[in-house]
């Protein structure tokens, strides 16, 4: 299970798309690559952590993926309980009954509480960047390619 972030993650700071025409025009297509590579190679199911998942429709922002060239199903967001992200990650975790050793998240802030060891943190001004995406398959058992 991979829980993303988006902001900070599949965009850069001062990431500014020519055109806005929805979600999708603020994923950077070369992080957008990237994530899919990490996907493929972890065979990891996605869950959205970001703000983004925030009154909008699960299918809508599968579409807004889609369309932003990530190709792989989204499975599910986390909850929002207005407490730290690593909260929201861990009741999502305990109520599917996922074990810590079979996730990531990958994200830009700071705190993952008693997730730590599962976190890969971006940096907002590389977003997920050849570093990060190592670090995360590592997480998943995988051999770095």
């Amino acid at each position: 299970m991979l829980f993303l972030d988006v902001d900070g993650v599949l965009n850069r700071t001062g990431f500014h798309p020519g055109e806005s025409v929805g979600l999708r025009s603020w994923i950077e297509p070369e992080l957008a690559r990237r994530l899919c590579q990490v996907l493929r190679l972890t065979e990891a199911e996605l869950v959205l952590a970001s703000d983004w998942r925030r009154d909008r429709e699960l299918q809508h922002l599968q579409e807004e993926l889609r369309a932003a060239g990530i190709d792989c199903l989204l499975l599910d967001t986390t909850p929002v309980l207005g407490q730290a992200r690593w909260r929201e990650i861990e009741a999502w975790r305990a109520d599917h009954e996922v074990a810590v050793e079979d996730m990531a998240i990958v994200d830009d802030g700071y705190d993952m509480g008693p997730l730590a060891a599962r976190f890969v943190r971006v940096s907002p001004l590389n977003g997920l960047d050849e570093e990060a995406a190592r670090a995360i398959v590592a997480l998943f058992g995988q051999p770095p390619q």
